[in-house]
């Protein structure tokens, strides 16, 4: 198996991010994402950019 960052880089980060809209990940891969917000500005804005697009579509799909 191959070697695994800890906390993953950026573009790992975001794809995770992403998929994480559409499936559960798992505690462990939750867990690195977190801990990769912790320390990136970018990375949190586009979780949160993520969240208002979604709860925005909801809206949306509601009207």
């Amino acid at each position: 198996m191959p070697y695994k960052r800890l906390i993953p880089h950026c573009r790992d980060t975001q794809l995770l991010l992403s998929q994480a809209q559409d499936t559960s990940l798992s505690l462990l891969t939750r867990a690195r994402i977190r801990m990769h917000l912790w320390t990136c500005t970018a990375c949190t804005r586009f979780s949160q950019q993520l969240s208002f697009i979604r709860q925005a579509m909801q809206r949306f799909d509601k009207e």
